[in-house]
């Protein structure tokens, strides 16, 4: 035998006692459903002083922590609406003093905004994944603010299943009666149709607006500045259908392309339709359009900036345009 496999071997060896210690362990752990590993990083836990805190004390400290971090302003902003009703409802509690059954209680007692109605499941399942976010830096801290088994939210899920319906886009038509009467928006509404560009990124509050210097006319480049990207992230959307070039004016470097917030001149844009606006349907159109003229789901979730694979993009919308149709679109011109 390889004196290196020799070496690896006895690595792994247990004496007698050892494998006596582990069949003792095993026995006590069965029918708990947990590993010899789990037992014993739970006993580690367990045995570290943690201290006694309210959920406002801590909620504090974690805020003051992500801001210390750099977190994205958006994540910030995210986590703090959450744990701030969170701590309005057990803001004196001691962390690890409240039980899973209030906080189920809690999350599924809770209505919208209005009161009329139960909260969504998908706004829920934002509730727990800030709450387990915040219970992760609490066991984290030195010492302790938390256990990692008495986590309120353990077992309940941050996300909810994905839908199967397909996205809702505006028809050709819809397309091009939405350009005909977009006056001096024009260059906008074709940005957000013929680019995929979410329209916060494009003129959203709170950030900066896109402006021309962003747009390479001769060389058909758009590059979306990290402080305009939804992800943080700078991205570069080139190689598009020929249909954005021929709708556009492009003006001074440091004039927005969107004069206004994107929401608002989409309120304007609504009358020219005659349904419903459907929810980011220029994205949606683009999305739809793009990949059925394309068939390649990696090129439009670079050109839409999607994070990961482009698994999302299939499952929202392949196979609701044909051909034909995306055709028609990326054939529209004034």
């Amino acid at each position: 035998m390889p004196p290196r496999l020799d070496r690896v071997r006895s690595d792994f060896a247990l004496t007698p006692a050892l494998r006596a210690d582990a069949r003792a362990a095993f026995r006590l752990l069965e029918g708990s459903g947990l590993t010899l590993e789990q037992a014993a990083r739970r006993a580690i836990e367990g045995s570290r002083a943690v201290q006694r805190i309210t959920v406002e004390a801590g909620v504090d400290s974690y805020l003051r922590h992500l801001l210390v971090q750099k977190i994205r302003a958006r994540s910030v902003t995210f986590h703090e609406q959450h744990l701030n009703r969170f701590v309005r409802r057990f803001g004196d509690s001691v962390l690890d003093d409240i039980s899973r059954a209030e906080f189920r209680a809690w999350i599924n007692g809770m209505t919208s905004k209005d009161g009329k109605k139960p909260m969504s499941e998908a706004t829920k399942a934002s509730y727990v994944r800030s709450v387990k976010a915040f219970w992760s830096w609490a066991v984290s801290i030195e010492p302790p603010a938390a256990s990692a088994t008495r986590c309120p939210a353990e077992g309940m899920a941050t996300s909810t299943p994905p839908s199967r319906a397909g996205a809702e886009f505006f028809t050709v038509e819809e397309c091009a009666a939405i350009l005909k009467s977009a006056g001096a928006y024009r260059s906008a509404l074709a940005f957000l149709l013929f680019t995929g560009v979410r329209p916060e990124e494009l003129a959203g509050p709170g950030k900066p607006r896109l402006t021309w210097r962003s747009v390479n006319a001769a060389e058909k480049i758009i590059r979306i500045p990290e402080e305009c990207s939804k992800t943080g992230r700078a991205r570069i959307i080139e190689e598009l259908p020929e249909a954005l070039w021929a709708w556009i004016t492009p003006g001074k470097d440091e004039e927005p392309i969107c004069s206004s917030y994107t929401r608002q001149i989409l309120r304007i844009s609504r009358s020219s339709i005659k349904r419903k606006w459907p929810r980011d349907g220029t994205r949606h159109s683009f999305g739809t359009y793009a990949l059925a003229h394309t068939s390649n789901p990696g090129q439009v979730s670079m050109w839409m900036g999607h994070e990961g694979n482009p698994t999302m993009l299939n499952r929202h919308y392949r196979g609701l345009a044909t051909k034909a149709e995306a055709k028609a679109f990326w054939a529209l011109r004034p």
